[in-house]
């Protein structure tokens, strides 16, 4: 029985004293901190890329929900307009091949395959092209960066 008595005040003060200590303590200050944003032309572009793509997805969102209210109601044929004016308009080439892809599967439902056909020849072609441009810029900088690592022996 005695123990019963000292065993609920020794719970309780077991309970009882984080919380008490937590509301004392100070608080900790965090364990690390990041250090201070860099700023130069790398990482301005890569900030830029994200931008880009950031608008690229926001464009990928709008045309999906578009499509999905032409649908419902019942205009899905006004949906290739939607997507070659997307096409006319932007050059953003994740954009452009999302427009292409999508234009492509509504030309090849009412069994016109021969367009849809033809729609993905182009894409692959200007994403070729946009691809082999980007190699040939990516071997123009190593050039210009290895020409300016090479000690100047004069």
């Amino acid at each position: 029985m005695a123990s019963r008595t000292l065993l609920a005040p020794a719970l309780a003060l077991l309970l009882a004293s984080p919380l008490a200590m937590s509301q004392d303590a100070p608080p900790t200050p965090p364990a690390h901190t990041l250090p201070a944003p860099r700023h130069g032309p790398m990482r301005e572009h890569l900030r830029h890329m994200r931008m880009e793509r950031g608008h690229a997805m926001g464009a990928m969102a709008d045309l999906h929900a578009l499509e999905r209210l032409y649908r419902q109601a019942g205009r899905e044929k006004e949906l290739t307009g939607v997507y070659n004016e997307v096409l006319a308009k932007s050059q953003d080439p994740r954009l452009r091949t999302y427009a292409y892809h999508r234009l492509a599967r509504l030309q090849a439902r009412p069994a016109n395959v021969d367009q849809a056909i033809a729609t993905l020849r182009r894409s692959l072609s200007e994403n070729l092209a946009n691809e082999a441009k980007m190699r040939a810029d990516r071997e123009r900088m190593r050039a210009q960066w290895q020409q300016a690592q090479t000690p100047a022996t004069r």
